[in-house]
């Protein structure tokens, strides 16, 4: 049976075993130390966790006032259909330069006032660039892959890529009209740090930052690591509060909270 087909009948039998079980996982979940043949998430699944669904208690505010999230590098954008269950009242901003991505997402979400998307790669400048589009789906990129870095790093035979021009531009040029953002979520292999460099002014205007990183090496030429990630965000008043990695390989997720200190053991006025 197929993923595909698995994730239909998933949606098609939720609404009836998702109440009567409920509890029953509920009461699992909290005994994972008791039952070691539980599965856990991997640790960068639960980074990605923690910012779909626990993003407002970071903040220390109601699921119900996050309103407003950019996704840069949606790809087929899967997470916003779940962030929009945990945050009705959310705007979504959405940038994907792969057009048949792109062409994707716009379908997809064409009838959604919420939804919004951009035909576009953001980085530290506007014009154009080459983007790399690896076999692998989901890993594009406007920094060149190493086929044989890549192959090892994924643990994949399909190393197959494709290039084309794409339009770039800046999140601080695209972001110039959203006066807060609760969200900065970044999918741009390798590209964090360019698009960090076009985005200072809406830096300053963000709650959190949820990126891919990797602490030790990366298959995409010139990408920034983790901890000149972390050190510039620490110095605009940024402090992570999830990293979750592949012990393989040394990438997964990050989370960052702007001024966290403020935030801890505050309760909600």
């Amino acid at each position: 049976m197929n993923q595909s087909l698995n994730a239909r009948l998933y949606d098609a039998f939720r609404p009836v075993y998702s109440p009567v079980l409920r509890r029953l996982r509920r009461r699992l979940g909290q005994n994972y130390f008791a039952h070691p043949e539980m599965k856990l998430p991997p640790p960068y699944e639960y980074a990605q966790l923690e910012a779909e669904r626990q993003l407002h208690t970071y903040l220390h505010t109601g699921a119900d006032e996050i309103s407003q999230i950019v996704i840069v590098g949606a790809a087929e954008a899967d997470e916003v259909e779940r962030m929009h269950a945990a945050y009705p009242n959310a705007r979504f901003l959405c940038f994907e330069p792969n057009p048949p991505a792109f062409a994707h997402i716009s379908k997809k979400f064409q009838d959604s006032p919420r939804v919004t998307c951009a035909k576009l790669a953001l980085s530290d400048a506007s014009g154009r660039t080459t983007f790399y589009e690896m076999e692998l789906g989901g890993n594009g990129s406007i920094l060149k892959p190493d086929a044989g870095e890549f192959a090892t790093f994924n643990q994949t035979d399909q190393t197959g890529c494709k290039s084309f021009e794409v339009e770039l531009s800046t999140l601080d040029r695209e972001a110039a009209a959203l006066r807060s953002i609760d969200l900065l979520w970044m999918d741009v292999q390798g590209a964090e740090g360019l698009v960090l460099a076009g985005a200072t002014e809406t830096l300053k205007r963000t709650r959190v930052v949820f990126l891919e990183v990797a602490v030790v090496k990366s298959p995409y030429s010139g990408a920034m690591l983790f901890a000149p990630i972390a050190a510039q965000l620490n110095a605009m008043g940024f402090t992570c509060v999830q990293l979750g990695l592949d012990g393989w390989n040394g990438s997964g997720n990050a989370m960052f909270v702007r001024d966290f200190e403020k935030l801890v053991c505050q309760r909600r006025p």
